[in-house]
């Protein structure tokens, strides 16, 4: 009996105790050191907590443990933790009067250093950073470790994103939810992007490089939502009509540069005021008025002394000028047709056509004319035949220089024209007169005999 009473009294002993103990953990009673904080957030078993004194004004922010040791010391504050990564804004200001955005870890330990203008969590282990650069801000992305993936060249676009220009404001009592803007013709313009679900999915789809405007410029940004290009650009190429070889025109101002179509990185700087479609492996570009040739990684392959140029053809030319003097060039440069003649087409078919005076004629690769110089107007050889006029007569040319009389020329044709149309009104105009003078002898003498 006395055993019995004795394990009933250690069974209601240990559930009184149990019970006692479960209440100490209650979140009532165990996170009682939580009413001391204005707010709080939990992230597995870490506590990011705020006590505002004078909002918008005074404020702190800690990282705790669950029993509310203090990790770290004050901070402006601390974002959303993404990745094992939380963004934070130490208490004391930048040189600028703005806040440095860096990134501690759970335990409270820095992992990337407070100095970046503005940033975001991470998303699949990356995020983009802003900081100054000279009289601009730059972006670039970087990974949990603090390392640099991609940095935008931003020198190159130094028309944009001055610092001078930027506002920079947070939400109130949340220094990490900031924003660096500009303003242009009422369009609001940021560095960094975030895009819908739905662009986001489009973008991820895209081969290689996705294009998008804003407000009238365009940006570059790649199928893993790298920003390669700021939206900055003034005009792209994405058909092709004066791209190719891998490198996409781009406009910035009143320059051209190429981009990689394939990852969006700024392969030519913005030097050229004039380009045309790239042929045969080289772009004719334009600089200080004048023409050259670079390679499809922008060396220059051509030096810059042409007043005009012409894309390189089959044969290996490209119709030139200096002065107002024409000529040919192969793609290394050699002068292959003296510069002399007043003017020079492209060659087609092994054929060029040229103009000394007021005349014009045919010449081989070699420069031997295969005609004579004596034709009034003349066309290129774009197909095996061409046309020709000399003393008002139409002539077919064949390639080895031989004629075919096809018809007077279309000027003479239109003196023709003009000489039936002056006939056609003369006429008209004698018929009507002859017309009108008999009915008004008709009508005198309806007047007499009445």
């Amino acid at each position: 009996m006395f055993a019995l009473a004795a394990r009933c009294f250690i069974s209601l002993f240990f559930i009184l105790n149990f019970n006692h103990l479960l209440a100490q953990t209650e979140p009532g009673n165990a996170k009682s050191w939580l009413d001391a904080y204005t707010e709080h957030r939990e992230y597995d078993g870490v506590y990011v907590v705020k006590k505002v004194s004078v909002p918008c004004r005074t404020y702190e922010t800690y990282l705790t443990d669950q029993n509310g040791r203090k990790l770290t010391p004050a901070f402006r504050d601390i974002g959303d933790f993404s990745d094992g990564l939380a963004e934070f804004v130490p208490m004391e200001l930048g040189p600028d009067g703005n806040g440095l955005h860096g990134f501690i870890n759970k335990q409270g330990e820095i992992v990337v250093q407070p100095i970046y203008a503005g940033t975001d969590k991470f998303i699949n282990g990356k995020t983009w950073v802003i900081y100054p650069v000279g009289k601009q801000f730059g972006l670039s992305y970087i990974d949990t470790k603090g390392n640099t993936l991609y940095k935008i060249p931003i020198e190159n676009y130094k028309n944009d994103f001055l610092i001078a220009a930027a506002e920079q404001n947070h939400v109130c009592n949340r220094d990490t939810r900031e924003d660096i803007i500009w303003w242009k013709n009422r369009d609001m313009f940021i560095l960094n992007w975030n895009f819908s679900k739905f662009n986001e999915r489009e973008i991820k789809k895209s081969k290689y490089i996705y294009h998008f405007n804003f407000g009238g410029k365009y940006g570059i940004i790649d199928k893993n939502m790298i920003l390669r290009v700021p939206v900055a650009l003034d005009d792209i190429d994405p058909t092709y009509k004066f791209s190719g070889q891998g490198m996409e025109r781009v406009q910035y101002g009143d320059k051209f540069g190429y981009v990689s179509p394939y990852t969006g990185d700024l392969i030519v700087p913005f030097e050229y005021t004039d380009t045309r479609k790239p042929t045969a492996g080289l772009f004719w570009v334009k600089k200080n008025n004048k023409w050259g040739c670079i390679d499809k990684t922008g060396k220059v392959r051509i030096d810059f002394l042409y007043d005009e140029a012409t894309g390189f053809t089959a044969e290996d030319r490209s119709a030139v000028a200096i002065n107002g003097k024409f000529g040919h060039i192969d793609k290394k440069g050699r002068i292959r047709t003296p510069l002399k003649y007043d003017f020079a087409s492209y060659y087609n078919h092994g054929i060029s056509m040229v103009r000394v005076d007021d005349k014009y004629g045919y010449i081989d690769t070699t420069g031997k004319f295969i005609t004579e110089v004596i034709y009034d107007e003349a066309l290129p050889f774009d197909k095996t035949t061409t046309t020709a006029e000399r003393t008002w007569l139409r002539y077919e040319l064949a390639m080895d220089g031989t004629e075919k009389f096809v018809g007077f020329s279309y000027k003479l044709n239109a003196v023709f024209i003009l000489i039936a149309l002056l006939i056609f009104v003369r006429i008209n105009s004698y018929l009507f007169r002859k017309f009108e003078g008999k009915k008004w002898l008709n009508r005198l003498k309806t007047k007499k005999t009445s």
